[in-house]
């Protein structure tokens, strides 16, 4: 029904629920972890339970922000860049950026270093290069012990372990 936006190299775990009535926009670099649920609407009304959407207020999500594993993020809300969303906390208000919050309701709990240099999920695909060697080299350390002849002792005398 609403609008549903996401940006580019965004990871979204298995569970993650996205329900828009209105708009609701993700920006780059963004992680949600497992069973994350974010929505812009109520789904009824609070005394009209017949007016199925309720009051629907955007929600955003800014660059680089984290969404911990069962994190609930209501209408109306931005979540800043760079930001963290502990596991199970309830966003109800505004999160600023570069900070670390919790909680239900979620507050601020700590500011993220600005001095320290932050990497996003968009600076790993930013060298292509770079990426395919690493994953190469990733291959090469889960495959070690695999060989032709390692794979015909599995097939003809196979052990406990194979």
């Amino acid at each position: 029904m609403g609008k549903i936006a996401i940006g580019d190299a965004c990871l979204i775990c298995p569970g993650v629920r996205i329900s828009s009535a209105a708009e609701i926009v993700i920006a780059d670099s963004c992680m949600m972890a497992s069973n994350t649920f974010i929505t812009d609407a109520d789904w009824h009304g609070s005394y009209d339970r017949v007016r199925t959407l309720g009051c629907p207020e955007p929600v955003y999500i800014r660059e680089n922000a984290w969404l911990g594993d069962g994190a609930i993020v209501c209408k109306g809300v931005t979540i800043g860049k760079n930001s963290i969303i502990g596991a199970g906390s309830v966003v109800v208000r505004d999160i600023p950026p570069n900070v670390i919050a919790a909680g239900n309701p979620a507050r601020a709990v700590r500011e993220l270093d600005p001095a320290e240099p932050m990497v996003t999920r968009a600076s790993c695909f930013a060298e292509t290069a770079d990426m395919e060697g690493e994953l190469d080299l990733m291959d090469r350390e889960n495959l070690a012990g695999n060989s032709l002849l390692y794979w015909l002792k599995t097939v003809v005398a196979p052990g406990d372990k194979d």
